[in-house]
């Protein structure tokens, strides 16, 4: 008989199908039983008031966040380059550098992975795999967050015509500053992507679809600049639960996503273990706290020139927008796409939309096909804009023909949105 239960640091919880996530991959949900801490979420006000947030790695901000857009989940945050990973101890660091690599079996990267993990809190985590794209959503290189102040939009959900899109991981906020960058290191990774190799990372999810890259700078560059996505190993945090209309829990969050607790084997178990853990109050710092971190990062940045951003180009990557779309539209087959058309009612608009923009972004030839349906359907004028909009971006005889025929066919109206983008397509053709 045993008379005390002592549980191990690290957990495994359950499995969670990629059926049940978005970003498509098996999850591994574990649990953190005697975590340090070290790697956490902070927020809290100087002595003036103002707001604060911070990602912490061994009490050292590698990302700050500014304002009430903090307690905003449809706001975007307002960020700057913390300390940085760089300014943390050293043996921390190769903790997290030598944690993960690419492994097909998500239980097999838990295993390399878990002699990092009790840098976390306690709670419940997921460890997955995402393909991550190394942009801030909006399609500029990801490591370009200095000390200056920047608005990311990606910070946050996206609320569009009255529907909102929870943030799914898929971009990303570096943990160093970009004077951390070498050139040597980065030209080996682009030798190794041209030899077939994948480009891989450690990725901890912050907000909306940012995620915080632990470690993989120099492979996300390389990645970056043959325009590629990197494949990271990442760590979400559990940040909540739900209760039925009978006062049950019923489902938990993480990541963007909601789970049926009734998914797990251990349902019970981890409503407790949550709501034992989930107290707001220990997220909070005092003022003398923060204080401290804005006066250590202010006499880190004195004394150092602001790195000038490296400019590697634009690649040709989806912006966050692109991926909230996509993930309101959910299934783009034809039989959908038919069963929408012929509906025409107020939802059906909505959603033949969001089909059409996550056809753009990952079918591009069933969208070329879609826009022409749309255009030729007089009941869909409301998507027509749109539709000429998607087709301009094609260089084709095709498209051309298209709004060739529209201009011959349809009457003039100076307020014709269409004319216009099929006038300026037509003119820059020719």
């Amino acid at each position: 008989m045993k008379l005390f239960h002592f549980s191990e640091p690290i957990e495994f919880e359950d499995l969670i199908p990629g059926t049940h996530n978005r970003w498509g991959n098996d999850a591994l949900l574990f649990r953190v039983n005697k975590g340090t801490g070290k790697l956490t979420a902070k927020y809290g006000n100087d002595k003036n008031g103002d707001t604060y947030g911070f990602l912490l790695l061994d009490h050292k901000p590698l990302i700050n966040s500014y304002g009430e857009e903090l307690y905003c989940p449809t706001c975007a945050k307002i960020l700057s380059i913390g300390l940085g990973r760089e300014n943390v101890d050293k043996s921390l660091i190769d903790t997290i550098k030598y944690s993960q690599e690419l492994a097909n079996d998500i239980a097999d990267a838990f295993e390399n992975v878990k002699p990092m993990l009790p840098i976390l809190e306690n709670g419940y985590y997921l460890l997955t795999r995402i393909e991550m794209i190394p942009t801030d959503g909006d399609g500029h290189f990801f490591w370009n967050l200095s000390a200056s102040k920047k608005r990311y939009r990606a910070s946050a959900d996206v609320y569009y015509k009255f529907h909102v899109s929870s943030g799914t991981p898929k971009f990303l906020l570096p943990s160093q500053n970009i004077h951390c960058l070498n050139e040597e290191r980065v030209n080996h990774y682009l030798d190794e992507i041209n030899d077939g190799k994948t480009m891989t990372g450690l990725a901890f999810y912050y907000e909306g679809f940012m995620s915080t890259l632990l470690d993989g700078h120099h492979r996300a560059t390389a990645a970056y600049i043959e325009n590629k996505s990197i494949d990271c190993l990442t760590i979400i945090k559990v940040t909540g639960f739900s209760y039925d209309q009978d006062k049950k829990p019923d489902k938990m969050y993480a990541g963007g996503e909601r789970y049926d607790l009734n998914l797990f084997r251990k349902p019970e178990r981890i409503y407790k273990y949550l709501k034992k853990t989930s107290d707001s109050r220990k997220s909070k710092l005092e003022i003398q706290e923060v204080e401290k971190i804005v006066h250590d990062c202010r006499n880190v940045w004195l004394h150092e020139n602001e790195p000038v951003g490296i400019d590697f180009g634009k690649g040709k990557y989806p912006d966050y927008l692109s991926i909230a779309f996509s993930d309101l539209a959910g299934d783009v087959s034809d039989e959908r796409i038919r069963e929408v058309m012929a509906r025409r009612d107020d939802k059906a608009e909505f959603e033949l939309e969001m089909i059409f923009k996550k056809l753009q972004y990952q079918e591009p030839d069933k969208a070329f096909e879609l826009a022409k349906k749309i255009i030729h359907d007089a009941n869909w004028k409301v998507l027509f804009e749109e539709a000429f909009r998607y087709l301009a971006t094609i260089d084709s005889t095709e498209v051309e023909d298209i709004f060739i025929a529209y201009l011959i066919d349809s009457d003039y109206d100076s307020k014709d949105i269409c004319r216009k983008i099929a006038d300026e397509y037509l003119n820059n053709r020719s």
